[in-house]
């Protein structure tokens, strides 16, 4: 065995052609177990590079091509796969160290990826047609770093066209559905002899669209401006409030639009002091989206209410003044403070309207509601309208008020009725307790008390013998 190893080792070294790998063979000869590594270097075979897939269109950096070039020949091994193999890896460099492409390259690069989705379109793999793509579809696909980036890609296309191509089948199903359905209605009628009323034959009544019932509430708002009186919202108290309250504001301003829009004699709107930078107004204009166009009925101002309105005509409604509003007066222009103060309780829209001179005034809660124990007296934006507008048209508060929600209030006949409840569960009578066997089981718990003591002959209360000592009877022998 050992002989056998130490020919081969020597025929091995006197191969080499270089007189310096003979010499070490010569020494190797005296000692073949023992190898010395500055040896280990010469006598080895040229090592050969096994190339790894990946990109094939990757662009190569210029110190990286001069590099190539300097390289001695080596041996390549190329496994099976894709076709087109992979260049030296430059992909993963920065943009600015890749090479400049030229438009023939780019072109070229086009082309090959055409021919590779088409060849994956061929075998049937999730890849769209070359018909779905577009420009932008394959200027990203030549932007994909690697294979499995553009075969991700592809099947989010080959979804796409799907999605397409079944909603196209479900239209010419629906199609054909409906041109059969016609025609059996034309059957029918041309058997029928007699008059058929109702939707799709005879009929006096015309469909009403959604579009239709917007136009005209639209244009509703639009003759409220020209006639009706005005209602403010004054929306400058976006800094005292935190970004849940602003965004609950929004939503409240919206809901005003949408009950005044609602009603039969709208308010003339008008969003004053409005910051399109603040958090409130940047939601509200998320909630509608179309508040800026000019041919939309809604009235936003950044200026102040007392620069657009008569100072004397303007009142201010804030829960913090001691003067009731009595009735409404349709010459007045009331101001509605858009704050929602779940945690700031300060009365700032008293020390606004104190600031600008103006006249204050409160809705009338406390003499026309009683306030349930813990229920806070604060109303919504919405609510607000809402009342406003039930007084505007009735003028009864007792009418207005029944937009305040029914849990803050004590219904007194709800409450009269509990009461009644509670005191009939005590109200038992345990006379049937003192029937007999017999009668307990007919009797009720609430059946009509009996007498259970009878008043009999010399059993008249005496005073002048009362607490004098017991009375002597005669027993009977």
């Amino acid at each position: 065995m050992l002989r056998n190893l130490v020919r081969w080792q020597a025929c091995r070294t006197l191969l080499n052609k270089s007189a310096v790998a003979q010499v070490a063979a010569v020494r190797h000869l005296s000692n073949p177990f023992k190898q010395n590594p500055h040896e280990k270097a010469a006598t080895e075979e040229p090592a050969t590079r096994i190339k790894k897939p990946g990109n094939p269109f990757a662009k190569a950096t210029v110190a990286q091509e001069l590099s190539f070039n300097a390289e001695e020949p080596e041996t390549v091994i190329d496994k099976p796969g894709n076709p087109f193999g992979r260049a030296p890896a430059a992909q993963e460099l920065p943009s600015s160290q890749r090479v400049s492409e030229t438009k023939e390259e780019r072109e070229k690069r086009l082309k090959v990826l055409q021919l590779e989705v088409d060849i994956a379109y061929q075998e049937g793999r999730r890849v769209p047609a070359l018909e779905f793509f577009q420009e932008h579809h394959w200027a990203r696909v030549l932007e994909l770093p690697t294979k499995s980036a553009r075969s991700k890609y592809y099947a989010f296309l080959w979804q796409i066209e799907m999605k397409k191509e079944s909603n196209q089948r479900k239209k010419e199903e629906r199609a054909v559905e409906t041109e059969r359905r016609v025609a059996e209605i034309r059957k029918e009628r041309a058997e029928n002899n007699h008059i058929v009323y109702g939707l799709a034959h005879t009929s006096m009544f015309l469909r009403i669209y959604d579009s239709t019932i917007n136009h005209w509430q639209n244009n509703r708002l639009t003759r409220a401006m020209q006639f009706a009186p005005k209602l403010v919202l004054d929306c400058s108290y976006d800094q005292y409030m935190t970004n849940r309250e602003s965004s609950y504001a929004a939503k409240q301003l919206m809901l005003c639009f949408a009950e005044n829009r609602m009603n039969d004699e709208p308010f003339d709107l008008h969003y004053c002091n409005s910051n399109f930078e603040g958090n409130c107004m940047q939601i509200l204009q998320r909630y509608i989206p179309t508040m800026h166009n000019p041919e939309f009925p809604i009235n936003v101002h950044r200026e102040c209410f007392t620069e657009l309105f008569p100072k004397k005509q303007l009142v201010y409604l804030t829960p913090h003044c001691r003067e009731d509003l009595v009735s409404y007066d349709p010459d007045d222009i009331y101001i509605v403070g858009a704050m929602v103060d779940t945690v700031n309780n300060e009365p700032l829209s008293l020390a606004k309207a104190k600031r600008l001179g103006l006249r204050m005034a409160r809705l009338p809660l406390d003499r026309y509601l009683q306030w349930g124990a813990g229920s806070g007296k604060s109303l919504t934006l919405n609510q607000m309208i809402s009342i406003m507008l039930d007084l505007k048209k009735t003028g009864d508060w007792d009418t207005a008020l029944q937009h305040v929600p029914r849990r803050k209030v004590v219904d007194y006949h709800s409450e009269r009725q509990a009461l009644n409840k509670r005191a009939s569960k005590f109200n038992v009578r345990i006379d049937h307790l003192l029937k007999s066997e017999g009668d307990r089981r007919t009797s009720t718990a609430f059946a009509e008390p009996q007498k259970l003591r009878h008043r009999k002959e010399g059993m008249d209360f005496k005073l002048d013998s009362w607490a004098t000592g017991k009375r002597k009877t005669k027993q009977s022998s």
